[in-house]
């Protein structure tokens, strides 16, 4: 009982705190197979998979009963089509100064240097581990030359007026305390025609408004313990709203949520499971896998962790450019 109320206690004190950095320093690693936690990760070539965002599944097999055991192929071929989804939004190309707000720990930003051979990329991250493994990478792939990593905060970026021509936050935006700074900053340092894109969670209407006291104090918990602090609950009317305060024209946000939201709480059960199984054999048997996957596929929406836990039911790609 003392134990249970200790670790709630911990936890009520980080969700109050909704710290970026303690998130990704302490409670969360990267989404691939194995799921190492941040002291776990070790990088051998650079070209190891470290990614940390919820994938773009449209055009990726999604997880289910027959090939949950390739959870980890299938989660990097997502993660890395909503890289190249932001990139092509952008026009992303030769000759583009690049800067990449939130980085996690660079896979992105390596993919976007040798496919798409922007002339520079410039990469900020609250996270000092984060940094220093990504820096490494770069290393070791050869990069140094074009990509650049610092830590630094997405609200007070270190850069003068007019420097960059694309500035991406690949679902990192909604832990920037705030947003609404950020996209100042982001409008600030772009140069006139830059194109500014983001991949994000928010709510199609408001579904806060009439919720219970309980309801709402729980999804602020759950907003809380991933550091998403209650100033970004956006729905995407005030999205677009507040894009064009800071004077973005051509505001667009796409949902793509069916194509992330349904598949990910799917392989995000699937990488725990197979991860628990490798980790201590016989513990989970590949019966009851298979059970909890065809389970959670038939599942309803609403119950799906981005909505039941933190209420966001909408995830776009949004983008606007600076007149």
């Amino acid at each position: 009982m003392l134990n249970a109320v200790t670790t709630y206690a911990k936890n009520l004190k980080k969700a109050l705190l909704a710290d970026p950095k303690r998130f990704y320093s302490v409670d969360t690693g990267a989404w691939v197979t194995g799921l190492p936690k941040p002291q776990e990760i070790q990088v051998t070539t650079g070209r190891e998979p470290l990614w940390l965002n919820l994938g773009y599944w449209r055009d990726v097999d999604r997880v289910d009963e027959n090939n949950y055991e390739r959870v980890g192929e299938l989660f990097k071929a997502a993660q890395a089509q909503m890289a190249h989804l932001l990139a092509k939004t952008a026009r992303l190309g030769q000759g583009d100064v690049v800067l990449d707000c939130g980085f996690g720990y660079a896979d992105q930003d390596i993919l976007w240097a040798e496919e798409y051979r922007p002339a520079r990329i410039h990469g900020l991250n609250v996270t000092p581990n984060q940094v220093r493994i990504g820096r490494e990478r770069v290393r070791l792939t050869g990069l140094e030359k074009v990509v650049q990593l610092d830590v630094g905060s997405a609200t007070e970026l270190p850069f003068g007026s007019g420097e960059f021509d694309v500035v991406f936050a690949l679902e990192s935006a909604m832990h920037f305390k705030t947003r609404r700074d950020f996209l100042r900053e982001a409008f600030r340092v772009l140069r006139p025609g830059g194109r500014l894109v983001m991949a994000d969670m928010c709510q199609k209407t408001d579904r806060e408004a009439g919720a219970g006291l309980r309801r709402r104090l729980r999804h602020r918990y759950w907003r809380g313990l991933i550091a998403f602090p209650e100033a970004n609950v956006w729905t995407v009317q005030r999205y677009e709203t507040e894009l064009k305060s800071v004077g973005f024209q051509k505001a667009r946000l796409e949902s793509i949520a069916a194509d992330v939201y349904g598949p990910v709480n799917t392989a995000f059960t699937a990488l725990r499971m197979v991860t628990a199984a490798s980790r201590q054999p016989g513990s989970v048997s590949p019966e009851r896998i298979r059970a909890e996957v065809r389970k959670l596929r038939e599942q309803d929406p609403e119950q799906y962790q981005h909505l039941s836990q933190f209420n966001c039911d909408d995830y776009v790609i949004a983008s606007a450019e600076k007149p």
